[in-house]
């Protein structure tokens, strides 16, 4: 029986605080269902479905290995403070892929 070690990202929130988060790989569906149950609960209004922007985060790498939906892209474009790497948490895969990234919440009220 192998032992999956934790995985970890940095959150850093609205207020400029940084918070470490470890997790396993696909523990949560997505990185907005992470970020909600192990740190912020303010963000996701939509459920996850990509159409209200609250979970807005600038990776501090861009995700060249996971493309953007259409309902995603067309969802940030209407966001403010939008950056080329500006994704949705809620369309992000919580993998390996994303061991060691940092996130920025946007605040887009």
């Amino acid at each position: 029986m192998s032992i999956i070690n934790p995985l970890h990202i940095t959150i850093i929130d609205v207020h400029n605080e940084t918070h470490e988060i470890d997790f396993r790989p696909y523990e949560y569906a997505n990185l907005m269902e992470l970020i909600i149950n192990k740190y912020y609960e303010e963000i996701g209004d939509c459920g996850g479905r990509g159409l209200c922007g609250t979970c807005h985060v600038q990776p501090n790498q861009l995700m060249i290995y996971d493309i953007p939906s259409f309902q995603e892209t067309k969802t940030l474009n209407l966001l403010g403070g939008k950056s080329g790497s500006s994704r949705l948490a809620c369309q992000i895969m919580v993998n390996e892929k994303i061991d060691r990234m940092t996130f920025k919440i946007i605040n887009n009220n």
